[in-house]
């Protein structure tokens, strides 16, 4: 699961499946939680979390180990399954996000495909470039990998490309395009409020995007409960201190500095065992801002105005800008079904459904959950499909 190969003894090592431990390399370790995602057992922890002993015993496994070079595609594992034979084929990955970057990997790893990577941006990275906090470089590490993927010998990448008239000339497609608008709410004057699309595209430096809004002190009410709200209400709480310590733009920082906002209202529209975000997500917030966030649960909001937020108990709450960040949802690929309720392109482990040498991977795979290293064995999954295909229709399922 781990995207960046930091957990040891790895398949190939010595000491693999024969002891009682496992140990994550914190120089390689980009802090994602795919392991503590799927660890059955909660044994993967954030280091502030976990007994000093284990601390120590996980520090003293590396202190005469080298960081393994998870980006060395000749020094990756050797295929675990029937590579794709009878010479090269053409395979068009679009997006260039986690799930595009680790379904070409794969690629390499068990085909003999020519890849050909083509993303709307300039640069690889998608969402792990544009959509990881400013204050979270450790995190952002992984687009060193992806870069080097993309030089492979095997890869041409085509960025800044539209893919749709590419299609007809390869003999397989994966569409990885992510899920990148955000879900809306459904309320009275939402129009003026800001997506968490918007705000993390625009702290982020995203090409061609924008503050849409004026921010204005000094409260701000943020609806969601996820990950992305906290990263939201942290940024905008930031100190100048705190902002110049951010890879973030001049303009980006003069804009959050003299914005006056002092306080932040997080609201989640159903209770705390149901909010979203993690603990150490939580913790930080409430380090970097303490006594300026206030959280509040089981409120429905029904109108923003200038006057602030109206919710369904007749109360209000005074604010000058309403953010919004409740998830984010697919949308439809030209050509391709489409499923609404759920956002994803129909598929059978990643198999389009009906429409053979089309597969998906990343969250218009599987809608928009999980975070960077879930990509990993969701693209794994995806090439597993392909290099099976008998290219016979997919059966229906999801």
């Amino acid at each position: 699961m781990c995207p960046m190969n930091s957990i040891h003894p790895s398949p190939g090592e010595p000491g693999f499946g024969t002891g009682a431990s496992l140990f994550i390399d914190p120089r390689t370790c980009i802090d994602c939680g795919a392991c503590a995602d799927i660890c059955p057992v909660d044994a993967a922890q954030p280091a502030e979390q976990a007994a000093a002993e284990d601390v120590e015993r996980n520090a003293a496994y590396f202190a005469e180990k080298e960081p393994l070079d998870a980006t060395d595609l000749d020094s990756w594992e050797a295929p675990s399954y029937q590579v794709w034979g009878g010479g090269p084929r053409r395979v068009l990955v679009v997006g260039a996000g986690p799930a595009g970057m680790y379904a070409t990997r794969e690629l390499l790893l068990r085909t003999t495909a020519e890849v050909t990577l083509v993303d709307r941006l300039a640069q690889v990275g998608g969402l792990v470039r544009y959509g990881v906090a400013p204050d979270h470089p450790s995190t952002k590490q992984i687009i060193e990998s992806f870069e080097r993927i993309a030089r492979h010998r095997r890869v041409r990448w085509m960025p800044s490309t539209d893919a749709t008239e590419l299609q007809d000339s390869f003999d397989a497609v994966i569409h990885a395009v992510g899920a990148r608008r955000s879900r809306r709410l459904g309320i009275n004057g939402e129009d003026a409020a800001c997506s968490a699309e918007d705000f993390v595209a625009w702290y982020n430096g995203r090409p061609g995007a924008a503050l849409p809004v004026e921010l204005v002190g000094p409260r701000a009410v943020i609806v969601g409960n996820g990950n992305v709200a906290l990263d939201v209400a942290r940024i905008l709480l930031s100190d100048e201190e705190r902002l110049r310590r951010m890879d973030v733009s001049q303009s980006v920082r003069q804009t959050l500095a003299a914005s006056g906002i002092k306080e932040v209202v997080l609201l989640g529209r159903r209770g705390p065992d149901e909010a979203a975000y993690t603990q150490p997500a939580l913790q930080e917030l409430l380090t970097a801002a303490g006594d300026r966030v206030e959280l509040r649960y089981h409120a429905r909001p029904t109108d923003w105005t200038s006057a602030g937020l109206a919710l369904d108990d007749g109360t209000s709450i005074a604010a000058g800008n309403l953010f919004t960040a409740i998830g984010f949802e697919g949308k439809p690929i030209d050509g391709l079904p489409f499923d609404p309720d759920r956002g994803i392109v129909p598929n059978v482990r990643g198999a389009v459904v009906g429409h053979p040498g089309h597969y998906v991977a990343g969250w218009i795979k599987r809608g928009a959950r999980g975070g960077i290293g879930v990509n990993k064995a969701c693209a794994q999954e995806t090439v597993m499909a392909l290099v099976s295909s008998s290219r016979g229709p997919a059966s229906p399922g999801s």
